[in-house]
């Protein structure tokens, strides 16, 4: 007469991970020890003011030595592809050429 109820609702094995229990088990176990004073002094260095900046040397040396910089001479020297140091005569207008504009209406036509 009387139907015998079922259970409609279907269940799943729970499946264990043991790593990731043993994981979970050993940082619930895990108590870390409190810091104290000391700990805290023994990692740190103790702050101090940095030194005052010290003036250049050419600075100091004054006028007198920047102008026996300017008047040393030269040295100019160039090595060849065998080794030799050849020694060469400084020419300051060398270097510093203004490049010649040409007329441009001799060119045009």
């Amino acid at each position: 007469m009387f139907r015998q109820s079922l259970r409609q609702f279907s269940t799943t094995l729970t499946r264990s991970n043991i790593i990731a229990d043993l994981y979970v088990k050993e940082l619930k176990a895990f108590k870390p020890t409190p810091l104290t004073n000391a700990d805290a002094e023994s990692a740190t260095k103790a702050w101090k003011l940095p030194s005052a900046a010290k003036i250049p040397a050419i600075e100091g040396e004054g006028a007198d030595a920047l102008a026996a910089y300017e008047s040393a001479p030269v040295d100019v020297t160039t090595s060849s592809a065998d080794g030799n140091v050849v020694a060469e005569e400084y020419k300051p207008d060398d270097w510093f050429v203004f490049p010649v504009d040409e007329e441009p209406g001799h060119h045009a036509h």
